[in-house]
């Protein structure tokens, strides 16, 4: 899994579906979304739009 910079726009559609289904279960596991988008340097609401 690759982190962002924080100057690097994510959006919805600009990342490989798998990065966003990685992205997705580490939310399933139990970890907090604001840790994960922390971690990845994306934005929380990108996750919740996934």
């Amino acid at each position: 899994m690759t982190i962002r910079q924080p100057s690097e726009a994510v959006t919805v559609g600009s990342c490989p579906p798998e990065f966003r289904r990685k992205v997705l279960d580490l939310g399933a596991s139990g970890r907090k979304v604001a840790e994960v988008a922390r971690l990845l340097g994306i934005s929380d609401r990108t996750i919740y739009a996934w």
